[in-house]
């Protein structure tokens, strides 16, 4: 069976730490500067059960703050990801050099376009954040 590769936020790895996962990166915004993100083979069963049993009733109830987990596919998508480069990325911001260079904000096509470049530059997607982090 082929891996299934997932962009998640940093709360899904602090749970299940033992996925096989990219080193964190960082978005490129402003606005989320201390938030890391990650690629993941995870078993999205487990993760989903996980997420209903635990952190929406722990996020219901929760007077201070949420917890941001959440993951979303690397699939192929018909976005153009030739003129986004591994420079660009390393330089801005992995999710900003996305945004920039095709104006795609959300984590769904995020993550498309991740496995897009991860197929244009021969690798996995946790291949391809190790070589913008280098």
């Amino acid at each position: 069976m082929d891996k299934r590769y997932f962009l998640c936020s940093s709360s899904v790895i602090e749970h299940f730490p033992k996925f096989e996962h990219s080193k964190p990166f960082k978005s490129g915004y402003t606005f989320d500067k201390d938030d890391y993100y990650y690629i993941a083979v995870i078993d999205i069963d487990r993760v989903s059960n996980y997420s209903v049993d635990v952190i929406e009733p722990f996020n219901e109830k929760s007077n201070i703050q949420n917890i941001d987990f959440w993951c979303r596919e690397c699939v192929g998508g018909t976005m153009d990801a030739s003129k986004i480069t591994i420079a660009g990325m390393k330089r801005k911001g992995v999710f900003v050099e996305i945004e920039d260079k095709t104006s795609l904000t959300t984590e769904y096509n995020q993550a498309m376009v991740i496995f897009n470049l991860s197929r244009k530059y021969n690798c996995t997607p946790i291949e391809l954040i190790e070589k913008v982090i280098g």
